[in-house]
This record gives C-alpha cells, structure tokens and sequence, in this order.
C-alpha cells in the first residue's frame, strides 16, 4: 500500500488552481486544522482565500480519520497564480516596486503591516519622482486569524488623473516637446550640454507660474488637485502653465526628446520647508547636473543660479535625501561655459534657423 498524500497538500494543489470543489480524506482532527497546516506550507495561498465550507462524510461508528467535501470560494480580485503574490519574512525590498513606467502592483503575504508602510513611506520620494501624475499608495488588509498569523497586503496606487487620461496627457506633452525643439534649433545641430539651458530659457520665458495650483497644493498637500494640468509636463508644454512638478516633468520630456538622460528629484526649497518642490537631474558626458526649471520663473528674465549645478551648490537652497538620487559632481557644464560657447558659435546657429529669443535671452539673472 503507497503512502497517502497528506490532505494539506491536496489542498494546497486544488487552491493553487483555484479549484472550487475538493474531497479530502484521511484528514486528522478539523477541517480548519487541515487550512492551517496547509497556510503554513504555502503562505501565499491566504491571498486567493475568501471563504469555505466542509460537509463531514460519515464512514462508520468509529473513526480516527475524517472525509470533507470542501467548497471554497476564491477572492473576486484573486492574483492569476501564486508566482504574483509576494511573501515578507521582514526583508521584503520596497524599491522592488519601482518599475518603468507604472509602479508595480503588489499583493504582499506579511505579519508585519508597520513595517511595510514605513518601507512605503521610505520610498514615497522617489516614487513620486518616478512616475509622472501619480499621487500616493495605499494598502489594503485581508486576514484569517483562526487560520495564520499572515496578513493579505494589497499595495495599489493613486493618480491625479486615470492612467488612461494621463497616457493622453503623455502624449500630447511629447508631441509638444517635439515641435517646442523644432521651435527652438529650427536647422542647427547644436551639443548636448547647451540643451538643457536652452529648454530651461524655453520653459522660463514662455510659461507662468500656476499660483493658484500652488495655493492648493500648500494647503491641503494630501488631497488629489481639483485641477491636474499644472502638475503635469502637458500643462508648461501645452497650456504653459504650471507648477514645480508639472515644470520639473515638463523639462524632463524636453530633455528625453534629447535623448539626455534626465530624471525628476523630490525634496524641498530650504526657505520653504513646509511644501516639497521637485526640480531635475541631467547626465552630461557622464556626469549628473541640478536643474531648476521652477526657480525664478517668476522673475523678468531667465534665472540660471539653479542651471547645471553640482551637489555642492545645490545643497544652499535645496534639500533632498541624496543618497536615493545618483551624486551630481559634474562642474564643467556651468552656464558660463554655455554661454562662452554659444557667443562664439551663436551666429553659425542663428543661420541654420535657431530662435535668437531662446538662445540669447534679453536678460539673464544670476
């Protein structure tokens, strides 16, 4: 006679399929001993739990062994297999989450809710610094506690606008972007370090400061925008308007349409340190650069005290956690080597169609 399954594992292999109806045999004690023994071995199974029932099958007067027919309902947004769920024994990596694109949606088998909120907490810079409109996570819980100690953690994310709305917003920004650099160049072939200058004196000559965004965002900072252009690159691209975060976006379309390497910081302006403001990080011939494409945009002129700053500078004004972002050393490409350049090579370019307007601003403030 071979030796019987153990009625946990048959269990474990009918819910890992999704299996609504199951006899197991040969169980010792209660069904609900059996669920326990097999949430023990297979963690993960607790996220496609919803509820079960168990009829006892009678054998005989005497029994040491029990016969159910199992009946188990799965959860409506069950994950489609177990390699989609998650399980934390503590050392769960919540930067794992930060995919291109959209952030990853996570259905985390945990015990310890604290600790991955504080992890969520930890990265919530950077996430929103990564993805363009989104606006926060938030968890929700499902727990058996007759069952296992774990808990059912799914991790979603919320945007100013639905995705789809903002993969429209996407879109138009890029479009914007690419007829904004045919604006500018018109003909001329001009090196990657004078790019980021010459978006920076689009941005800053063309669009306007949302105040009232502003306004908005600095009294109630949790609340989702009643109006999202702002804080989106389609707002100074397309509207020209906007905010830090919507300029910040909006000069980093500018500079992927470059092909620079650009990426957006979360941080805060040292005079003001009750509301976060975002600016920018470009990579030039291998080293990174600070941008503010936000900073004196309200002034009469082109502000360059925050164009192709090293960390060293920027640290006066500007606060951030520099050890999430890669280290700006770069020194070379500071707006007086640009500008020597462009004196010496300027009429070369304004022949080959460039706009004098964005490459020889009538007046730049230091």
């Amino acid at each position: 006679m071979g030796l019987l399954t153990p009625p946990e594992d048959l269990l474990i292999s009918a819910m890992s399929s999704k299996q609504p109806q199951i006899r197991l045999e040969h169980c010792i004690g209660s069904i609900d001993g059996v669920f326990k023994n097999a949430l023990k071995k297979e963690r993960r199974l607790l996220a496609f739990l919803s509820s079960y029932e168990a009829n006892f099958v009678k054998k005989g007067l005497v029994q040491i062994s029990y016969d159910y027919d199992v009946t188990i309902q799965y959860q409506e947004s069950c994950p489609t297999s177990l390699n989609d769920v998650l399980v934390d024994n503590g050392d769960w990596d919540a930067t794992t989450i930060l995919k291109k694109g959209i952030p990853q949606e996570v259905t985390l088998i945990t015990n310890d809710i604290p600790g991955v909120s504080k992890k969520l907490t930890d990265i919530l810079d950077v996430m929103l610094s990564s993805y363009e409109g989104i606006h926060g996570w938030q968890t929700s819980t499902l727990s058996f506690e007759k069952l296992s100690p774990d808990v059912v953690c799914a991790i979603t994310y919320s945007y100013i606008v639905p995705p789809q709305q903002l993969r429209q917003f996407q879109g138009k920004a890029i479009f914007a972007a690419k007829h904004i650099w045919k604006t500018i160049l018109g003909k001329a072939k001009v090196p990657q370090f004078v790019k980021p200058f010459l978006a920076l004196s689009y941005l800053t000559q063309e669009c306007c400061y949302d105040q009232r965004a502003f306004d908005e965002v600095e009294s109630n900072p949790s609340s989702l925008p009643s109006d999202p252009i702002p804080h989106l690159a389609y707002g100074p691209l397309v509207e020209k308007r906007g905010i830090c975060s919507g300029l910040a976006w909006a000069f980093k379309t500018l500079m992927d349409e470059a092909n620079i390497e650009c990426i957006c910081v979360s941080g805060f302006l040292k005079e003001d340190l009750k509301t976060g403001h975002m600016w920018n990080l470009v990579k030039i011939d291998g080293q990174f650069y600070h941008v503010d494409p936000t900073w004196g945009i309200k002034d009469d002129g082109v502000f360059i005290s925050g164009l192709m700053q090293p960390d060293s500078m920027m640290k006066g004004t500007h606060l951030w956690e520099a050890e999430k972002y890669p280290a700006a050393r770069g020194m070379r490409f500071d707006y007086d080597y640009i500008e020597d350049y462009l004196v010496e090579n300027g009429n070369t370019f304004l022949d080959d169609g460039a706009n004098e307007t964005y490459f020889f601003p009538e007046k730049i403030i230091d």
